[in-house]
């Protein structure tokens, strides 16, 4: 079994090295060609003093260029740490301060922040150099362990698995291979350190949940500097298969040109971007249903209105929807064209377990009737926050991940997720999830988009809320609104009270940010 995602990229360059790696609008890459791009990188690098340990840099282009360098970094050993395209210098200084990084590789100018390169300019090295080498598939594997030899102060000759007397030419599996920082539903940046015995956990729960094959070839559209879209590449990466990387669905014609150039057989989507396909591009969903092996959707909750839509549209195909977190990657996975079943998120992963606890983290026998806070555990966890050993204690004890999602499990093994506990509203001792009542708002014409939160009453303990976004040019009149919820929903479901806003805050990758709504109505 290979210790990383680059290894596995060397082993397919040499067993399979004219099979299509990876793709973007302007250029193709093989296995032997990205195995060889990525181990002159990883020289380019080291000629500009990375070493192992190091943390880099790198901003998201959206291009096969961004992989290329996540893989030299892991050939070299040192800590890749994926940027936001374009995000502010302020931001960026503060990640480059914090992690004491050796330097930052972007298209943005960040020379105030620090050691800085262009990307096109180290890549543009890369070229030189791949033009200079052989065309043969050993070469990159030599490369490899000179660099690796170089690192640890050896040298050998024995090839990529070994220094000699056994010791790894690379990473171990559990050093540390990323640090994923991100925002998630709170506003509040954490980094999440990801070791490579996880990420490549996590490849194996896409690559097993989605039945990956050989041949698929999928289609990402998702930001590669968020966990979502990298792990799918990873997955492919290590499975052998391929990835077509775009940025954006709004170039219409790109994404159709390339879906049927390179046969692309697979999708992964967010529910945002599935909105928006839905929207702007049905028609032509609809030529290339037949060709789709499966769709997988992620990053945030799937309401029941879009999985009728998207079953409509994709018969025949494996729809999957991933339950999980940048802290514990695509921990369970439900195929919603298969079986559908109101908060069911599936069964768990292959790497991945379950347990449901109380609010001492007891385990309980759970049921629809009986919830309680989910906890995962499984070798993609992650190893903690950085810089924050409080939170990890907070959130990770002994390989175990306890979340604020109420759910329960089933006497079939299927995990139900309600909702996160403080989303959670508790009316008269009932428990209503707000997606309950956000998926019925949703079919409402005028809304575009709207969040459903728990406010506190003196009689009933809590009563939800619904915040909307109301289409511009609508007639829209409240209580059109109420009777419409009033003839969809249970009574206890219904809102007691509506707001209207201009936008309901959600986080850059489309999740809800119900917490800030939440705050703003305490402080009224």
């Amino acid at each position: 079994m290979c210790r990383s995602i680059a290894e596995a990229v060397l082993a397919h360059g040499r067993k399979q090295p004219g099979k299509l790696a990876v793709a973007d609008p302007e250029r193709t890459y093989s296995y032997g060609e990205l195995a060889k791009a990525a181990v002159i990188a990883a020289g380019v690098l080291h000629d500009r003093s990375v070493e192992r340990g190091d943390y880099v840099l790198v901003e998201c282009t959206q291009k096969a260029e961004f992989l290329i360098l996540d893989l030299a970094c892991e050939l070299l050993g040192a800590v890749f740490v994926p940027l936001e395209k374009k995000m502010t210098e302020s931001r960026v200084r503060s990640i480059y301060q914090d992690t004491g990084a050796k330097c930052v590789i972007s298209e943005t100018d960040y020379a105030a922040v620090g050691v800085s390169y262009g990307i096109a300019q180290i890549m543009e090295d890369v070229g030189e150099r791949y033009g200079q080498g052989t065309d043969t598939v050993k070469e990159p594997f030599d490369r490899s362990v000179e660099i690796a030899g170089r690192q640890s102060g050896k040298r050998s000759d024995t090839g990529p698995e070994s220094l000699g007397n056994g010791e790894s030419a690379g990473p171990s599996k559990d050093s540390l291979a990323e640090i994923l920082f991100t925002t998630g539903t709170t506003g509040q940046p954490k980094g999440i350190m990801i070791s490579h015995r996880a990420n490549l956990a996590i490849a194996e729960n896409i690559s097993c949940g989605t039945k990956m094959s050989e041949d698929t070839v999928e289609l990402i559209p998702m930001p590669l500097s968020h966990s979502h879209g990298l792990r799918t590449c990873y997955a492919n990466l290590l499975n052998g298969s391929a990835v077509v990387i775009v940025d954006g669905v709004m170039n219409i014609a790109l994404l159709f040109r390339l879906i049927d150039e390179l046969q692309v057989n697979a999708l992964d989507i967010s529910p945002t971007l599935a909105k928006l396909l839905l929207k702007i591009a049905r028609k032509g969903l609809a030529k290339c249903s037949e060709r789709m092996d499966y769709i997988e959707i992620g990053t945030a909750f799937l309401d029941d209105e879009l999985k009728t839509q998207l079953k409509a549209l994709f018969p025949s195909t494996r729809l999957y929807n991933f339950y999980g977190s940048t802290e514990a990657g695509r921990s369970c996975v439900l195929d919603f064209n298969e079986m559908d079943f109101s908060g069911c998120i599936g069964y768990p992963s292959k790497n991945a377990s379950f347990l449901i606890v109380d609010d001492e983290r007891r385990p309980i026998e759970s049921s629809k009737e009986n919830p309680g806070l989910v906890a995962v555990s499984g070798s993609m966890m992650m190893d903690g926050y950085f810089g924050s050993e409080e939170l990890t204690r907070a959130t990770l004890v002994d390989g175990v991940l306890y979340t604020s999602d109420l759910g329960y499990i089933d006497e079939a093994g299927r995990v139900y997720v309600l909702g996160r506990r403080d989303d959670i509203i508790n009316y008269k001792g009932i428990k209503i999830a707000p997606e309950e009542i956000e998926t019925v708002a949703m079919q409402y014409a005028d809304i575009t988009d709207c969040a459903c939160v728990p406010v506190e009453d003196g009689v009933r303990g809590q009563v939800p809320k619904l915040f909307v976004s109301v289409r511009s040019g609508a007639d829209y009149r409240e209580k059109s609104l109420f009777d419409f919820l009033r003839a969809h929903l249970e009574a206890t479901r219904v809102p007691v009270y509506i707001e209207v806003i201009d936008e309901i805050p959600r986080s850059s990758n489309g999740k809800l940010q119900r917490k800030r709504l939440r705050e703003n109505e305490a402080t009224k």
